[in-house]
């Protein structure tokens, strides 16, 4: 297994038989044994197999109507693009297909590459133990061509390639010089060059196989296809290398009588159903989601259920709407009238349910959001998806000690300081130190971006079992988006905990040699870094913006080169309003009070002496606040 080690140790190669045999005989025999094994696997293979149920074959190039094995060298090609980022366990994309590819009842237009082989149709992961195909649990959505313990690291050659055709009906992916991941090894062991080639002209798949050399220890590999529910696949090979120069074909059927009514959520709020930090008393949360067909037959409208809970289970708001009729691959978008106040601080879930009559995949009906309402009246607030929760026995580690991982806050108001940064140690065996970094989100689509701090943490001053915390000397101001807070290790053993308790914040990430990747454990449990923010001025920014809000406008004009104005209409008497003025590093530059108002007027805010740049307006009135953005010019 690569990447995350809990501490488990493989064992060698010949504990796959059994220890009995070992105790009277030398390993070189057994290893002899295994690979007699191997190759009569090999031997004895089919040479074609299915159909599976939706009506997909496959034929191999040893078999007499197969495919003929024609590598396709595509680095050379005009278009060509280096897939960068892969390494050990970790999955990169979106990368558009390049044209609709008809798989299974649906079509795919954007896909994903692991880097243990294979392409995914969304964004999930897979690691060993490789299961046999179909499996309705875990990562579904797949095509894996040499679904093993690969390994890309700066140690070794490994490279990655995509290539679509200038008439935009092909796609091709090779994988080049991948060796398996080895525990002692760092470059990995053995040879694997192989290509998933995909075809708009008879929407078939197709893998080849230049080189193969090498087995993975325990012995672990699947190749095949497995479609969006899990529910229908068709295995290839399953703990069978295929051999060099070898090529296998999968053929879509000519006519398929399988029907399949299925609506699916989508996502709830973000396209992650990532977890999100609300003011308690702040602006009411408003249930979006989105659903999907994803059958092949076109659904009449159904109901759509949402519903947030607390942590006892008891529903806080709930609304049901009608979806429209959709045809198959059609998604809409869906906003429920009710709205979630969050009047207690604590974890909360939000939950959408499709609920069709008879659907096929009753798997993707739901998504979860978690919600974690925080009191913003105290001065300094922790922010933490594990709500204070115990750590699970096993911690997360790396072996080798080079592993990272993130957690990902966007606070519930601005502008804000970053002061502290707390993790939860497990162990320690090593007496390693750790460090940690905090970076953000200026990278492509919201990724890691320009590094904001590091601070090593040395091991005298490491508590095992505990929560450790850093103190910033320069607490970071944060004035829009958010942070990402990374825990590395500085040596092999030590573990960072794990909260493995329902609803999980999707905002984990992992490390290898600086490549993230999300974190592949983050639907069953979240990384037990926090942090903790306080206010800019003291006051509690967002903690009564829902008032604010509905009573206040914009400002205007913005962006401006003389005073900006804001109009009020409240149903009460304001007898102070203030106006403060932070520029982008946090700092307080400007301020201006005015009082003996009425219910309703205008604040002339007067930016005389201002730079041009961009500021943040904290407009309070009678200690409620909202936040603004200014954009002054010259």
């Amino acid at each position: 297994m690569g990447g995350v080690r809990k501490f488990i140790v493989k064992p060698p190669l010949f504990y796959i038989f059994t220890l009995n045999y070992l105790t009277i005989h030398p390993m070189k025999k057994i290893y002899t044994l295994l690979v007699c094994l191997v190759c009569l696997g090999n031997l004895t293979a089919q040479t074609s197999g299915g159909p599976d149920a939706f009506g997909y074959t496959w034929k191999g190039s040893d078999d007499v109507a197969g495919p003929t094995y024609n590598w396709i060298d595509i680095v050379p090609l005009p278009g060509a693009q280096m897939v960068t980022g892969l390494a050990d366990d970790n999955i990169k994309g979106s990368f558009p297909v390049g044209f609709a590819f008809q798989y299974y009842w649906y079509n795919v237009s954007s896909f994903w590459i692991g880097s243990n082989g294979y392409m995914g149709f969304t964004n999930g992961q897979l690691s060993a133990p490789f299961v046999a195909i179909p499996t309705a649990t875990g990562t579904q959505n797949f095509l894996s061509a040499l679904g093993s313990d690969l390994i890309f690291d700066p140690t070794n050659t490994a490279q990655c390639w995509r290539w679509t055709n200038a008439t935009n009906d092909t796609l091709i992916v090779s994988w080049i010089d991948v060796p398996f991941y080895d525990q002692t090894i760092v470059a990995g062991v053995g040879n694997n060059t192989f290509q998933i080639i995909l075809s708009a002209v008879d929407s078939s798949i197709t893998y080849q196989y230049m080189t193969q050399t090498g087995v993975t220890n325990p012995l672990n590999v699947t190749t095949g296809i497995e479609n969006n529910s899990g529910s229908v696949g068709l295995q290839h090979l399953f703990n069978v290398f295929p051999t060099s120069g070898y090529a296998v074909k999968f053929y879509y059927p000519v006519n398929s009588t399988f029907s399949v009514s299925d609506a699916s959520t989508t996502f709830n709020n973000n396209p992650e159903s990532a977890g999100v930090f609300i003011s308690r008393n702040g602006n009411q949360f408003t249930m979006n989601t989105e659903v999907k067909n994803t059958g092949n037959q076109s659904l009449t409208p159904f109901n759509v259920f949402s519903r947030v809970l607390n942590g006892a289970n008891a529903i806080q708001v709930q609304d049901n709407q009608m979806s429209t009729a959709l045809t198959p691959g059609q998604t809409q978008s869906i906003t429920m009238t009710n709205k979630f106040n969050p009047t207690t601080a604590g974890t909360f879930r939000f939950f959408t349910d499709t609920q069709l009559p008879g659907d096929a995949t009753p798997s993707n009906n739901q998504k979860i959001q978690e919600l974690v309402v925080v009191d913003t009246t105290f001065a300094t607030v922790r922010l933490s998806y594990d709500a204070g929760g115990v750590a699970a026995a096993a911690g997360l580690s790396w072996t080798g000690g080079n592993g990272a991982a993130a957690n990902y806050f966007a606070p519930p108001f601005y502008p804000c300081k970053v002061t502290e940064l707390l993790t939860y140690i497990t162990a320690n065996p090593n007496f390693v130190g750790y460090t940690m970094l905090v970076y953000d989100d200026s990278g492509p689509g919201g990724s890691i971006g320009v590094r904001l701090d590091s601070i090593p943490v040395l091991t005298g001053n490491i508590v095992t079992g505990a929560w450790n915390q850093i103190i910033l000397a320069t607490p970071l101001v944060v004035n829009t988006g958010g942070v990402y807070v990374v825990w590395k290790m500085d040596g092999s053993g030590i573990g960072l905990g794990v909260h493995q308790a329902a609803p999980f914040s999707m905002r984990g990430l992992e490390g290898i040699s600086g490549v993230w990747a999300p974190y592949r454990n983050a639907e069953m449990e979240d990384l037990m870094i926090n942090i903790r923010i306080t206010n800019m001025a003291g006051t509690g920014i967002g903690m009564n913006e829902v008032v604010m809000n509905d009573h206040f406008s914009a400002l205007y004009p913005n962006p401006t080169n003389s005073t900006a104005s804001i109009d009020f209409s409240t149903p009460f008497d304001v007898k102070k309003l203030s106006c403060e003025i932070y520029d982008i590093q946090g700092k307080l530059i400007a301020n201006q009070t005015i009082t003996g108002l009425s219910n309703q007027g205008k604040l002339n805010i007067n930016i005389e002496g201002l730079n041009a740049g961009i500021y943040t307006c904290k407009i309070i009135a009678d200690g409620n606040a909202i936040v603004r953005k200014l954009v002054v010019t010259q």
